[in-house]
């Protein structure tokens, strides 16, 4: 279904410049007492700045029997990170009597979309090129992550692609935790200096749990951790920044704590020149 949600979106996206988007859905319900909890937030930038800015989203939510669910997304162009987890207590007792029924439910979703010119100052038009496109992913889904009648499961999946314009000629890449280890993937697309190039990344987390689950009570799908795209040229002359203004060679925007660290050590250094 994410993948569907992606191409659906790439569709829209082909006629501007640059996209990020995201979801969060937080959902709990309790049916035997006509309890229902459910938070949703969703940003969606297209060819504005707040596209290349952390954003972020985070939804819960709660029922009177315990159930429970949260969902958060982090997200900008070049980097997505996103984390689901539910919870809910047994629907029998010790007799056998049905005392809880309801489910837990978390999703998030994170996408981006940019368009790259492959211009280079050194190369001439028509001249064949290629780029390499790096995804890097950090993360865990709780164990057991999944059950038979899917009363409880937890699943993340990745994305990303080029595609040159003109040629139409499409590199993708698809990545699933349940069967793919997280570490670094690559994909390459060849295509030629002065033509366009589409870069596509998504991720998303879900995590389900219900009342008659057996195996376990509560289910996570962590990727909160990273989850970036970077590009690789084969001339080291070629373009490397989209034209949302995010440089693909490099790691997306530092998160908060990064620039507490560097403002400590830039803080540390001119103490370090003034006793000197």
């Amino acid at each position: 279904m994410a993948a569907l949600i992606l191409l659906a979106s790439m569709s829209h996206a082909q006629a501007q410049s640059y996209q990020l988007s995201a979801y969060t859905r937080s959902h709990a319900a309790d049916f035997l007492h006509n309890d229902d909890k459910t938070d949703f937030q969703n940003f969606d930038w297209l060819d504005k700045p707040q596209a290349l800015t952390l954003n972020s989203l985070d939804t819960q939510a709660q029922v009177v029997s315990g159930g429970k669910a949260s969902a958060k997304v982090l997200a900008s162009i070049g980097m997505l990170k996103a984390y689901a987890f539910a919870s809910y207590p047994y629907g029998y007792d010790a007799q056998g009597h049905l005392v809880q029924y309801g489910y837990g439910n978390g999703t998030a979703q994170a996408s981006f979309f940019d368009t790259l010119v492959v211009s280079s100052n050194t190369l001439a038009i028509g001249t064949p090129v290629s780029y390499r496109m790096d995804f890097t992913i950090n993360g865990t889904l709780s164990s057991p992550n999944f059950e038979l009648g899917g009363y409880l499961s937890a699943s993340g999946i990745a994305e990303m692609r080029l595609r040159d314009r003109e040629s139409g000629e499409t590199s993708i890449l698809s990545w699933n935790a349940s069967t793919q280890a997280t570490g670094v993937y690559s994909l390459v697309l060849n295509t030629q200096v002065g033509h366009t190039l589409s870069i596509n990344g998504m991720l998303y987390a879900g995590a389900d749990v219900g009342s008659y689950a057996q195996t376990g009570r509560s289910t996570e799908a962590d990727f909160y951790h990273s989850a970036y795209y970077q590009l690789s040229p084969s001339d080291s002359g070629l373009n490397t920044t989209g034209l949302s203004g995010h440089d693909f060679l490099t790691t997306a925007v530092p998160e908060p704590a990064s620039y507490a660290l560097l403002a400590l050590g830039l803080g540390l250094l001119g103490l370090t020149r003034r006793r000197s």
